[in-house]
């Protein structure tokens, strides 16, 4: 009888201290953007595989060990949140929205979307990729950076209107360029004769681009109708962002000349070849070399030097000034290009400005301004 009291009594104690190494705690998930419940947290021990779930109303009540430090608050769309239990039984949490990229986001033609949701053929070149090279237009710096975007110029005058194709000619009697978007707004199309005579891409500065984005295929009809027959170049300016101001200045100087220039004969030179040509026929020399029977018509010019430069200047500024707070960004930039070509007539200057902002009034208003000038 004893024996069995004492086993009573000792499964009351074990039973007494089971009990005491456990405590209940409860409360409330709430959010920071509205404060409504948010129903579905995980909410774990952590370093342990003891959890639960917040029901409908956000609100939990679970067991845990007594000696247990921290509790891991979770759910999708939210920042994991730990929280020190420090002996409380009541313990109420606000969870904050996590705001990431999910994955490399491109722009369309009527917004943006994320690239393993377009179905289109669409090619994209970052503004990065185009900070390092030397060239004082986008189109330049466009050539080569897209597969099945053919860039070339006709004549090598320097701002003359570039040959765009994108996925060859697709049409013969119609015009083949294809349509050039700058923030939404349609800037070029060329013409129906398939050559245009002012070069609006001239007027945009390549420093100033965000991103470009080739749309390939047929798609792009669906946004611009027919002007898009030949495919849609999306240009993206930049903006203010990274909640600092920021100033930034790039320039580049460069020299071009003549890789090769001939050995080309004088006035006398060419009366000595003309004389040997009819000597060897049987007849009587055309002239004297020694230009007596040209007096005073004789000349000795040396046109390459007359039309081509030797050292063919180029140079290039770039100032910009831009930031961003909660509510508003904004963008500046001002650039200067001077180019000469290798013949004397070829050149170009350009001078820009353009000026971006966005201002945020309401949650669901936002005015923006998008000012562009250009001189050449």
């Amino acid at each position: 009888m004893k024996k069995i009291l004492m086993l009573f009594s000792l499964l009351l104690l074990t039973g007494s201290l089971v009990m005491a190494q456990t405590v209940q705690i409860s409360g409330t998930v709430t959010s920071s953007e509205d404060n409504l419940p948010v129903p579905g947290v995980s909410v774990t021990v952590k370093g342990t595989t003891l959890g639960m779930i917040t029901g409908i109303d956000g609100k939990y009540i679970m067991s845990v060990p007594a000696n247990s430090q921290i509790l891991s608050f979770s759910f999708i769309g939210f920042r994991t949140q730990d929280v020190a239990i420090e002996g409380r039984t009541k313990i109420d949490v606000v969870l904050e929205q996590d705001v990431f990229k999910v994955d490399e986001v491109i722009v369309v033609g009527y917004g943006s979307q994320k690239k393993r949701e377009v179905t289109g053929a669409i090619s994209t070149v970052k503004g990065d990729a185009l900070a390092s090279l030397a060239s004082p237009s986008f189109d330049g710096q466009l050539a080569g950076r897209s597969a099945g975007v053919q860039v070339t110029t006709q004549t090598g005058v320097l701002g003359e209107v570039p040959r765009l194709r994108i996925r060859g000619v697709g049409s013969i009697s119609s015009g083949t360029y294809p349509l050039v978007v700058v923030d939404g707004v349609p800037i070029f199309t060329g013409d129906q004769g398939g050559a245009a005579s002012t070069n609006a891409l001239g007027d945009i500065n390549p420093s100033d681009i965000e991103s470009m984005e080739i749309l390939k295929d047929g798609s792009g009809t669906a946004i611009y109708g027919s002007r898009a027959a030949n495919g849609v170049i999306l240009i993206t300016t930049k903006r203010g962002s990274g909640g600092k101001f920021h100033v930034n200045y790039n320039n580049y100087f460069g020299v071009a000349q003549p890789v090769q220039l001939f050995d080309l004969l004088k006035a006398n030179d060419f009366v000595t070849i003309s004389n040997e040509k009819r000597s060897n026929r049987g007849q009587a020399n055309w002239a004297s070399n020694d230009g007596a029977a040209f007096p005073g018509r004789v000349f000795d010019t040396d046109w390459q030097k007359a039309v081509l430069r030797t050292n063919a200047k180029q140079q290039d500024h770039n100032l910009s000034f831009s930031g961003s707070n909660e509510k508003s960004t904004y963008y500046f930039s001002l650039g200067y290009t001077k180019q000469d070509g290798v013949t004397i007539p070829n050149g170009m200057e350009r001078f820009s400005l353009r000026a971006n902002a966005d201002q945020k009034v309401k949650k669901w208003l936002t005015i923006g301004s998008n000012v562009a000038v250009t001189k050449n």
